[in-house]
């Protein structure tokens, strides 16, 4: 039987920043911080920008892991340990693109530590919007 919604803990694609274009302009042009295992980038989304299935008031992350934090085998452990963080946290995103950078120190963070930072940063990214505006 198809489903009729999205899940309620999933990262669909439509929540996701995937082209090289919405990377470079959030590194140029967006906020940032880091802390911990995780650097952040992020811009309030315009309200204007919705796709079918997908609410306006919704977060997309966009997820950069590079060879300076190790092989292929644990970029891609630490790729895999960021979607399923993001999957759980996605819901208390405020309506942002966000990129998250995975620093060497990611290599030793578990999942429950990763959800721990998003909220962090989520909270961060709240009180940052509400002095800027």
């Amino acid at each position: 039987m198809p489903s009729t919604g999205p899940r309620p803990f999933s990262f669909p694609k439509s929540a996701r920043l995937l082209r090289r274009r919405d990377f470079a302009a959030l590194r140029r042009d967006g906020h940032g911080f880091a802390d911990g295992p995780l650097a952040a980038s992020w811009n309030p989304r315009p309200q204007q920008i919705t796709r079918p299935g997908m609410a306006q008031s919704s977060a997309r992350v966009g997820l950069a892991v590079s060879s300076r934090v190790g092989d292929a085998v644990v970029r891609n452990r630490v790729k895999r340990r960021l979607r399923e963080a993001i999957r759980h946290e996605l819901h208390r995103l405020p309506a942002v693109d966000l990129v998250l950078v995975a620093r060497p120190s990611s290599t030793r963070a578990t999942v429950d530590e990763l959800r721990a930072w998003v909220r962090r940063a989520a909270a961060r990214i709240v009180g940052d919007a509400g002095q800027s505006t």
